[in-house]
């Protein structure tokens, strides 16, 4: 019955790898665009944007996905998706991030491939993937939101800081650590990547008790 059951689920398991493949293509392909023709330290440089790093983490999940079924011994789901949703949850976290604060506080265009799958693409498709894909997001823990917060600060109180006192400018004009409002704006910036963690949380909650036997 069990082998049956492993055996029925194969074509969809096998579905879920081709769109987590499609999913390391993409993202893989957009790291690719952003960091090409650069000098190496024009690549740091790029490397600090929140973009490429979110574009990133949605690389290295898809890509662990996609080798997955390669190395892991074991059959069923198992296979082919991790029992852990922390790093998916980062990444789309990121990645949805990235998508409204490009399309509200930046310029919102895009006029390259590159910002079309980094800013576009990568956070819709991870979006979709994390509301109607898999089954492992409804394990996340209520805390894994806020740990994925503090991960930010660092990043926000002396990387970012750091790099605006070293280049005179700030990567992102809304954000400037030069200005009165700073500290205001930070506090935000954080609050509002919390929202969207754990509306991500909320959403893997319902989305797991839909799936439920009932």
């Amino acid at each position: 019955m069990n082998a049956q059951k492993r055996k029925g689920d194969s074509p969809l398991l096998w579905a879920l790898w081709l769109w987590r493949l499609a999913l390391a293509l993409a993202s893989g392909w957009a790291v690719w665009l952003l960091l090409e023709h650069r000098s190496a330290e024009q690549v740091f440089d790029q490397l600090l944007y929140f973009t490429t790093l979110s574009t990133i983490a949605v690389f290295l999940f898809n890509l662990s996905e996609a080798v997955r079924p390669f190395v892991v011994r074991t059959g069923g789901r198992n296979r082919f998706e991790s029992k852990s949703p922390w790093l998916r949850g980062m990444a789309t976290s990121m990645a949805i991030f990235t998508g409204v604060v490009f399309a509200t506080l930046l310029e919102g265009a895009y006029p390259d491939t590159a910002g079309k799958l980094a800013h576009l693409v990568c956070p819709i498709a991870m979006a979709v993937d994390w509301a109607a894909v898999g089954r492992s997001q409804g394990r996340l823990h209520v805390l894994s939101p806020a740990t994925w917060s503090a991960l930010l600060l660092p990043y926000i109180f002396f990387v970012y800081p750091w790099d605006a006192r070293r280049d005179g400018k700030p990567m992102y004009e809304f954000l400037d650590p030069a200005k009165d409002d700073w500290p205001v704006t930070v506090g935000a910036v954080i609050a509002a990547f919390l929202i969207v963690s754990y509306l991500l949380w909320a959403i893997a909650r319902l989305r797991a008790k839909a799936l439920s036997p009932r």
